[in-house]
């Protein structure tokens, strides 16, 4: 068989049919699949094959770059940025991968590095590409321009907890100078507060306790963003509120559990409801109907509930067995992993339940699904819902406390013979799920963001946007 042919002529699907279904034996057939899911359109599948290459051998540089490469399209900044540290570790020297890292370090507001990672990419250039990379040069360097004059807004979180904050960076990015940090240790946290003149502080969590009790923070606007666990702990009762101007919580349900666990919490802080927000126009829509694809997305833990979807599936796959439960989700608790892989076996259910881990393509993994179900004893407001409403896609939501506020009344469920009613009862309405979630705009929340920061400037005369 010749890969190399293939490729050639662009023969991806034959390569894909031969390679798919036995043991790969060379690098060349991983890279040849990798590359042949890539270009049709697969990059969840081309995502996994070349991290197979990574467990065989962590230092194939090829890997690490379509990685990366792959993460940057999809704007996973993180994941491109993981990538990216790595291969620099054994090759600093190829231009490519360093024009890779400007975008990473440039869209974290770290122009600096940013600028110094595209200079080297520039030395080692070849002359087909230096003269377009000299041009991107000059538009980073009068950004950073342009970012020296503005307010310093620094969003600070834990590592792994930024999933909800980079659609927010990229709507304000033009009106202030915008960085992300992720802290590791207190001393971070302090080094970026005296780095900002705003500072949002994304979780009311730990990183929020040291924030808000650094005296360094005192003078300046702070927000915290609560979402949904934070309430259920003590964290709230260790955050310094005089030093926080805005309490911000993703939706009104958040607010009266707050209130159950501190009182007069409305004394010590302005509360302000932003619902999340969804970049609409990214996700396309498409006029579905009844099927047997489910989707259930999320973190796979206690708070998802997930023992009730194989509940709903089993009686689905009772009535039809063409329906099929498709799981994305990274296990949180390996307790959860034993159990539901073992009752999966143990209901007879291995052929109706897909369990594909974390999935980074989701807009390809959404294509084929006709139901989104959501089966959590608790939420803030939670983003697969939207997702799939945005796509058409119909939601079967379980009554946690404060849904009726959030979605239709009509996709909620309080049993498992009202889900899979449901499910089988062949109304469906695509348009209407994505007018219902038009409301909940990332240019709705973008513009709320912004007046929030007006209005602390106003009502304690914090001189935001001239220089100090």
């Amino acid at each position: 068989m010749d890969l190399r042919r293939l490729l050639e002529n662009g023969e991806y699907g034959k390569i894909i049919e031969i390679l798919s279904n036995r043991d790969l034996q060379s690098k060349e057939e991983y890279f040849a699949l990798a590359l042949s899911y890539y270009n049709t359109g697969k990059r969840n599948k081309a995502v996994n094959v070349l991290k197979k290459i990574l467990q065989k051998d962590p230092n194939d540089l090829d890997a690490l770059f379509n990685l990366a490469e792959i993460f940057r399209e999809l704007e996973k900044w993180n994941k491109a940025k993981e990538y990216v540290l790595e291969y620099l570790k054994r090759d600093s020297n190829n231009w490519a991968i360093l024009d890779i890292a400007c975008d990473v370090f440039a869209f974290e507001g770290d122009y600096e590095k940013a600028i110094e990672y595209l200079e080297k990419a520039i030395q080692h250039s070849s002359s087909d590409v230096k003269e377009k990379l000299k041009e991107k040069l000059d538009i980073l360097k009068n950004r950073y321009e342009q970012a020296k004059k503005q307010k310093k807004l620094a969003f600070i979180c834990a590592y792994g907890l930024d999933s909800f904050i980079d659609d927010i960076i990229k709507g304000l990015s033009n009106d202030y100078w915008v960085r992300k940090f992720l802290v590791k240790s207190n001393q971070d946290v302090y080094k970026t507060v005296d780095w900002a003149d705003i500072v949002w502080l994304e979780w009311a969590n730990e990183v929020a306790i040291v924030g808000t009790n650094y005296p360094g923070i005192s003078s300046k606007p702070t927000i915290v963003r609560l979402h949904s666990y934070e309430v259920f702990t003590n964290f709230p009762l260790q955050i310094n509120w005089k030093n926080v101007d805005r309490l911000v919580l993703v939706a009104p349900h958040i607010e009266r559990i707050l209130r159950m666990r501190i009182p007069d919490i409305n004394d010590k802080v302005q509360i302000v409801i932003i619902h999340n927000g969804l970049d609409i126009e990214k996700i396309p829509f498409k006029e579905r109907g009844p099927g047997y694809n489910i989707a259930w997305v999320a973190h796979i833990s206690y708070k998802k509930n997930p023992p009730m979807m194989l509940q709903i599936i089993k009686k689905l796959v009772e009535i039809d067995p063409n329906y099929k439960l498709h799981v994305a989700g990274d296990f949180q608790d390996i307790r959860y992993e034993v159990y539901l892989k073992y009752m999966v076996k143990e209901m007879g259910l291995e052929s109706s339940v897909i369990f594909y881990g974390w999935v980074d393509d989701m807009d390809e993994w959404w294509e084929d699904k006709n139901y989104l179900l959501s089966t959590s004893v608790h939420e803030g407001h939670p983003y697969n819902i939207m997702e799939a409403m945005a796509r058409g896609i119909k939601p079967v939501i379980h009554n946690f406390f404060g849904a009726y506020e959030l979605w239709p009344k009509k996709n909620i469920f309080n049993t498992i013979n009202e889900a899979v009613e449901m499910i089988i009862s062949g109304e469906y309405e695509s348009e209407k799920y994505r007018e219902f979630v038009e409301k909940y705009s990332l240019d709705k929340q973008i513009r709320q963001i912004k007046e929030i920061i007006v209005s602390i400037k106003q009502s304690k005369h914090y001189s935001l946007y001239s220089k100090i």
